[in-house]
C-alpha cells in the first residue's frame, strides 16, 4: 500500500522501529485516514502496533484517532 520509514529515538536510547502505511480511506468529515502499523524494538525486544490517524479535509497534518 504504502511506503515504510525506519526510525530511531532521539530522546530514549535502545529504540527504533519501522512505520509501514497498511491502509488509506476516507474519514467521515471528507478528510484522509491511513491506517499504520509499527514495528517498534526496545532493547532488542520487538513488539507491534497499528494506529489510526486522520487528517481534516484541507488539513496539513495527522492525528491519532
Amino acid at each position: 500500500m504504502g511506503g515504510s520509514e525506519s526510525w530511531t529515538s532521539t530522546t530514549r536510547e535502545g529504540v527504533s522501529g519501522t512505520s509501514t502505511v497498511t491502509a488509506q480511506a476516507r474519514g467521515a468529515d471528507g478528510g484522509d485516514c491511513v491506517t499504520v502499523d509499527d514495528v517498534i524494538i526496545v532493547n532488542g525486544e520487538e513488539t507491534i502496533a497499528s494506529k489510526r490517524m486522520c487528517r481534516a479535509q484541507g488539513g496539513s497534518g495527522y492525528a491519532v484517532v
